[in-house]
């Protein structure tokens, strides 16, 4: 929802400035709607694939528990990437990826 103060101020703009307003809009909207770029994403982890869907990307990741064990590096783990509020996010998604929520791209 628009908060109204957002909205009131809107209705008061030149036509010029409601013009800028929208290219600024659709371009905070392509740019958050893109998957993390490659060199957004932690680079310290084997990767055995990728996937993405919409705006995440989805690794398939061993990683290390960064405690010395004999076990490392543990996995492989999917893990699945997105931006929100101009930051990279992460969330792990465990041992299995359901097909139907991806679209499988191989790198």
């Amino acid at each position: 929802m628009i908060p109204k103060t957002i909205i009131h101020s809107l209705k008061h703009q030149d036509l010029s400035v409601l013009h800028e307003i929208r290219d600024l809009v659709e371009r905070l909207i392509l740019e958050r709607g893109k998957p993390p770029l490659a060199e957004e994403l932690p680079g310290d982890r084997e990767v055995l694939d990728v996937q993405t869907t919409g705006s995440t990307t989805y690794r398939l990741e061993k990683v290390s528990c960064g405690k010395n064990c004999k076990g490392c590096p543990h996995g492989p783990y999917w893990y699945g990437y997105w931006r929100e509020g101009g930051k990279t996010r992460s969330k792990y998604i465990g041992k299995n990826l359901k097909s139907t929520e991806t679209e499988t791209k191989k790198v």
